[in-house]
């Protein structure tokens, strides 16, 4: 798999190997799951990020974020804080079982994930970089997201 930019407003976003943040995508689907966000486009939203984690979109992934308003901002900020209560919930690692779990038609995505469990605080640090994306605070326009996980 490839990177991809992950963008938000005027190019704003960091570079990621894809395998990560469909790992990333995985968990903030399944908290967008859940009834109480009134997202106006959650639909869509779950969707794309469905299509994303499925491995469809090599070379060519994206947040879907672009026709977010501000409230739906909102909703999308306190939805991310939510998974890395979630994420810190589990421990210092996500389980090679809870991994193997993940739902995704990409074979691939399913090997590198069924041999080691992956630290939650990487993922918190890419659930960290969206939040502050959504709040107009990311500065970067080219940073490369360093995760620390060897397949």
């Amino acid at each position: 798999m490839a990177d991809s930019k992950m963008v938000y407003k005027g190019d704003k976003g960091f570079w990621i190997h894809e395998s990560f943040m469909q790992l990333a995508f995985h968990y903030i689907y399944d908290e967008l799951i859940k009834t109480p966000y009134d997202l106006a486009l959650k639909n869509d939203l779950l969707y794309s990020m469905k299509f994303h984690i499925d491995g469809y979109s090599s070379g060519s992934m994206s947040l879907g974020w672009s026709k977010m308003e501000h409230s739906d901002e909102q909703i999308m900020l306190q939805a991310l804080s939510n998974v890395i209560v979630n994420l810190r919930s589990k421990g210092a690692y996500i389980s090679v079982s809870e991994l193997r779990q993940i739902s995704s038609d990409d074979d691939d995505f399913k090997i590198l994930y069924s041999r080691k469990s992956f630290p939650t605080a990487e993922l918190v640090k890419i659930i960290d970089a969206l939040i502050e994306m959504l709040q107009g605070t990311w500065n970067s326009n080219n940073y490369s997201m360093d995760i620390d996980y060897a397949y």
